[in-house]
């Protein structure tokens, strides 16, 4: 995951709704104590680990059987058309963002009734995730793990310049500031919505209200993208990407193009594979002001239940196992990403010390979804943004409202 992964959620409403409306007949989920789960792997290493999983379900629920089903291609318009003919998997992975049209379409099966029968506590898992996935008091998926964002910095560079790793936006600017030279960036970061969102939340800011209406052309989100902007147009201290000679923030901090990155644990693979000599460290956000509330982005996968599975008791005894201590064990011993148990987040610090901001993160993060807007909302907010730092808008102010303006069309 080293870039946002958003979906046409158009496409999903769309299509799912007259699927579902046209397609009748029976599953092709089975009743016979079998059942399938659907999944997208990044990695090799990330099927070995469900394969693990299902291995010790198995041996104990010897009477249910499970197969994996994996997408490799467009998992979700594989998944619309799946759940269209009714032939998708009893058990499948659903990121947060689609999740909200998902639920509307009625194509998940509701699990309260299963967690209060199995005394599965939606407490016990980190509150942006369960949050990523309820509608109106129903929970809808239980998660499998996920990502926040932290600042990753080179600690060569700071003890050069003789900066400690920032904790507020003034100490942010100066050490962007300080840091760029010689061809280098004190930052790298691209003016999207997943990047300067966390900018918002640090400044009271919100992009939805209550109602899940679009708020973007708020003071307060406009006095947080005018920072961000500032990084880039006044003191030319943050840099795209893409103007860096790079594909992403990673390589730019890799290769020592930049001091800083905002990004998640999956940068810690990509640097031990591209830059394993590296001297870096990880910091939580930079808050503010000192002693201020801080913000965050949730990025996460759950597992949810088809309402069309004929298996649902055993679905949710995999869902429930899958997401217990003990399968949230071997996501802790991966590293590849964060458990969602607050409990097994005590243990992933224990592992991995110098990976507790990602965790610390989640207590203040906000799910990454954005209601029925889904990929809409993301590209206008970017747009957005984008237009301000390469300078084809040059009020920060009309460039949201124009944004809020083409969300309310």
């Amino acid at each position: 995951m080293r870039r946002t992964r958003v979906f046409s959620m158009l496409a999903l409403l769309c299509g799912l709704s007259l699927l579902v409306t046209a397609c009748g007949g029976g599953s092709n989920v089975g009743d016979n104590g079998e059942i399938r789960i659907g999944a997208q792997f990044s990695s090799p290493a990330e099927r070995k680990i469900l394969e693990e999983q299902i291995k010790e379900f198995e041996n104990e629920n010897p009477d249910i059987k499970v197969s994996i089903q994996a997408i490799t291609d467009d998992y979700l318009k594989e998944m619309q058309t799946l759940i269209g003919a009714k032939r998708e998997p009893d058990v499948f992975y659903l990121e947060g963002m689609p999740a909200p049209d998902m639920i509307k379409l009625g194509v998940l099966e509701p699990l309260n009734d299963y967690l209060e029968k199995s005394g599965v506590d939606p407490a016990d898992f980190e509150d942006a995730l369960i949050e990523a996935y309820t509608e109106d008091e129903q929970v809808y998926g239980l998660p499998k793990d996920y990502n926040t964002l932290a600042l990753f910095y080179n600690k060569k560079m700071f003890k050069e310049a003789g900066l400690e790793p920032p904790t507020t936006w003034d100490e942010l600017r100066e050490a962007a500031k300080k840091l760029s030279k010689d061809g280098r960036k004190g930052l790298a970061i691209n003016p999207e919505l997943a990047r300067y969102q966390p900018f918002v939340y640090q400044n009271g800011g919100a992009v939805l209200d209550e109602d899940g209406n679009a708020t973007l052309d708020r003071k307060e989100n406009g006095e947080a993208v005018q920072f961000f902007a500032d990084l880039f147009l006044k003191d030319k201290s943050a840099g795209v990407p893409n103007d860096m000679g790079v594909e992403w923030a990673g390589d730019a901090f890799a290769e020592e193009k930049a001091a800083m990155v905002y990004e998640g644990g999956w940068m810690i693979p990509f640097i031990k594979e591209k830059a394993p000599d590296l001297d870096y460290g990880i910091v939580e956000l930079p808050a503010k002001e000192k002693g201020a509330e801080n913000g965050n982005l949730a990025f996460t996968v759950a597992y949810v239940m088809s309402k069309n599975s004929r298996n649902k008791d055993a679905s949710f005894k995999l869902i429930e196992f899958l997401t217990s201590d003990k399968g949230q064990q071997y996501v802790v011993d991966s590293g590849l990403a964060l458990p969602s148990r607050k409990v097994m987040g005590e243990k992933f610090v224990e592992q991995y010390p110098e990976r507790e901001p990602f965790v610390k993160g989640a207590a203040y993060a906000q799910p990454f979804q954005y209601g029925d807007y889904g990929n809409k909302f993301a590209d206008e907010a970017s747009k957005a943004a984008e237009s301000v730092v390469l300078g084809k808008e040059k009020s920060v102010a009309n460039a949201l409202k124009k944004a809020q303006q083409n969300l309310e069309k």
